[in-house]
């Protein structure tokens, strides 16, 4: 059964407890206890983010919904925010301890909708933006798009499928965290399939962070055993980066939509396609 508790602290620590921060501490400024490491990750209530988030709890799953949720160098105000405590225990230690395992939201920019989401196996982060029905590239094979559209993400587009998502009484949080679909209106347990309404679905784009320059965290994946690992130096792509990159594809497509150029992308630089350092995406 989903437990639905209201609390007043934005995020949780990784592989620990979830920790009541009491309303005086946060009237009185303190520092909400982070979920990440870095300094970002430190977030008040008091002056940045009054609403309080709604924390539920399936299983080894986690969902805050209504925070904001700090990166290096980005904040998204995230729809919902998904933990596994089971992918935590597959990464004791490194880079993607404190991340979150799925972040869903809606850009402002564009008002697509968003998702970041962990591999289960080998621990890397993927980024997708859905389009509208009435969007021009509404139902297209992203390996049919042609280049010179301008769509230009991280290792290429590896993703395009409709909504993952149908009628079903059964709406518990373990799907919700692994699925690549709209965010739920609500959260309460369904009592009766006909209380489920399904939105117009959405054809997503999608890409991934599994490619010869990215390193994996997940179970058994060891970036240094991987094939040329040592020549290629493989970097991992945290949330900050992949976050970036969905906003990024969030622009294309939307400019795409409009019939405009693409707007210049934001954030790092893409690494090499292949080898060739040369050969850029």
């Amino acid at each position: 059964m989903v437990k639905k508790t209201h609390v007043p602290a934005i995020r949780t620590p990784a592989g620990r407890k979830h920790t009541t921060t009491s309303r005086k501490a946060v009237a009185a400024g303190t520092a909400l206890v982070p979920v990440a490491a870095h300094a970002q990750a430190i977030v008040a209530l008091s002056g940045v983010d009054a609403a309080e988030p709604v924390i539920q709890r399936d299983g080894a799953i986690t969902l805050v919904v209504g925070q904001l949720y700090p990166m290096r160098g980005i904040t998204i105000r995230a729809s919902e925010v998904y933990y596994d405590a089971d992918l935590r225990r597959d990464r004791p230690e490194g880079p993607a301890l404190d991340e979150a395992d799925k972040i869903a939201w809606r850009d402002p920019a564009t008002g697509y909708e968003c998702i970041m989401l962990r591999d289960r196996d080998a621990g890397f982060l993927s980024g997708y933006v859905g389009v509208p029905s009435d969007h021009p590239l509404f139902g297209f094979d992203h390996d049919a798009l042609p280049d010179d559209l301008g769509v230009d993400v991280h290792g290429g587009l590896t993703y395009s499928r409709i909504c993952d998502d149908g009628p079903s009484p059964d709406r518990r949080i373990i799907r919700e965290s692994r699925r690549i679909c709209h965010v739920v209106v609500g959260h309460a347990p369904l009592v009766h399939g006909s209380d489920y309404r399904v939105q117009e679905h959405a054809w997503w784009f999608g890409f991934s962070c599994d490619h010869l320059y990215d390193a994996l965290t997940g179970r058994g994946s060891r970036h240094d055993r991987r094939f040329l690992a040592a020549e290629t130096g493989p970097v991992y792509r945290d949330d900050a980066y992949v976050c970036t990159e969905v906003q990024n594809l969030a622009a294309q497509l939307r400019a795409i939509a409009d019939g405009l150029p693409v707007p210049p992308r934001q954030g790092a630089p893409l690494p090499p396609r292949g080898l060739d350092p040369k050969e850029v995406n």
